[in-house]
């Protein structure tokens, strides 16, 4: 049992710091069993820009309606996670600057444990991602006042856990010097 922020979980992300994890590129498809993402559209005029977020008109049945909508403001170079529900499914959008997206498959039933799936979203590259529970997610603002979207599938708040960053995947974070 985990407790974090006062809350119990039976799910503890610590017992898995030894786990040989297979990290995927940020240019690569997703391969975490339950993440689904949709490339959305921006429509562009002299005016500005008009990105439909998400829509109840969607065909798509990989998208949830949301029952539960934040947003959250990172300032540039800071690092928010790790955090998972354990029923809860998030559903990101970044709506201003631009993100780097890591999400991480520790559910030992999975076809993808051990998988390690990273994006970067913006206003120039706009995702929708479906992240499914007890998938440790996190992200890094690469540009100032970068604001994440989160349109969950459930209310419930007491569905939230969390564990520092410094305890999986430290050196993940862009930008990368290395040539």
């Amino acid at each position: 049992m985990k407790k974090s922020m006062g809350k119990t979980t039976s799910f503890d992300p610590e017992k898995f710091k030894d786990i040989r994890l297979q990290i995927q590129s940020v240019w690569s498809d997703p391969t975490i069993q339950g993440v689904y993402v949709k490339k959305l559209k921006t429509l562009a005029d002299g005016r500005g820009d008009l990105t439909e977020i998400w829509s109840l008109k969607w065909e798509d049945k990989n998208i949830l309606k949301p029952e539960h909508i934040y947003y959250n403001l990172t300032d540039k170079d800071i690092t928010k996670g790790w955090h998972w529900h354990e029923k809860t499914f998030s559903q990101f959008v970044c709506l201003a600057g631009k993100m780097q997206i890591v999400l991480i498959d520790l559910r030992k039933e999975s076809r993808s444990f051990g998988h390690v799936n990273q994006f970067i979203a913006s206003s120039k590259n706009p995702l929708f991602i479906k992240i499914p529970p007890v998938v440790l997610k996190g992200w890094k603002a690469l540009e100032e006042n970068s604001i994440i979207i989160n349109l969950l599938s459930s209310p419930d708040t007491s569905d939230n856990f969390k564990i520092s960053t410094q305890t999986l995947l430290t050196d993940i974070w862009q930008p990368k010097s290395e040539w």
